[in-house]
């Protein structure tokens, strides 16, 4: 995708521990991923992918075996099929991870525990990923795993992405000018800004769902960002509620 400025990849990692640190919402997240993605296409751009990732502290247990005893108990609930041989330890984090597909959908489940004081802080990820074509079974399976989440009473912290392309080559004013459109759609307020010469991305609000992260004292739970391909495919667009986890 071609080489990225340090400001703009410096700012996409301090986006991803934003999201990784953000508290937990009062209330469910519903899936926004339909909403984006004609929102996106409305602009004049092709959906290409979607990505959702959950995410959940489970709490503090003291043993690593009780780790491992989390991810099974938490693959049954979710109906998730887990091997027991996939553990890996990395520093002072212990992990549990699975992938499988389910109807064209890519599913991650992960159980980590951090170790902390000799005791292990657990945190459940799910990252639910796919095609233009398997949106709506991106949904079904995210709603079916937040129901179950929620029956145990916890409220999973969601991010969602989607990605497309404008099959033209733009400039940095024209770029600006898809992504303000974009916010007009969504009834976004701009908070911050970043460019280069191939990249543009502008954070803010919309009062369009509920789930946000603070930045400067203000609720932001919108992203779009725009990047001119390097070679002869056009402009990549990547729109993230509350923000993008993934390159753009």
């Amino acid at each position: 995708m071609g080489k990225w400025s340090g400001l703009l990849a410096l700012a996409l990692l301090l986006a991803a521990c934003a999201v990784y640190w953000m508290p937990a919402q009062a209330s469910e997240a519903k899936p926004v991923a339909s909403k984006l993605m004609q929102t996106l296409e409305e602009s004049g751009a092709t959906g290409v992918s979607i990505q959702v990732r959950a995410r959940v502290p489970l709490g503090e247990v003291q043993r690593p075996e009780e780790v491992k005893e989390l991810a099974r108990t938490w693959a049954k609930k979710l109906e998730i099929p887990l091997s027991l041989g996939g553990e890996s330890r990395n520093s002072n984090i212990l992990m549990y991870r699975t992938t499988y597909m389910q109807n064209g959908v890519s599913v991650r489940y992960e159980v980590a525990g951090v170790s902390k004081n000799g005791a292990f802080d657990t945190y459940l990820v799910l990252h639910i990923s796919g095609s233009r074509e398997s949106l709506l079974y991106i949904e079904q399976i995210q709603e079916t795993f937040a129901s179950a989440l929620k029956n145990a009473d916890f409220i999973p912290q969601i991010s969602t992405c989607i990605r497309g392309l404008y099959n033209v080559k733009m400039s940095v004013d024209q770029q600006r000018g898809k992504i303000m459109s974009i916010f007009a759609t969504l009834q976004a307020t701009e908070l911050e800004r970043l460019q280069d010469e191939t990249v543009v991305s502008i954070s803010g609000h919309t009062p369009m769902w509920e789930p946000f992260i603070a930045l400067n004292g203000q609720k932001m739970n919108l992203q779009v960002a725009t990047h001119r391909d390097s070679g002869n495919v056009g402009t990549w667009v990547t729109v993230g509620t509350p923000i993008i986890t993934v390159e753009y």
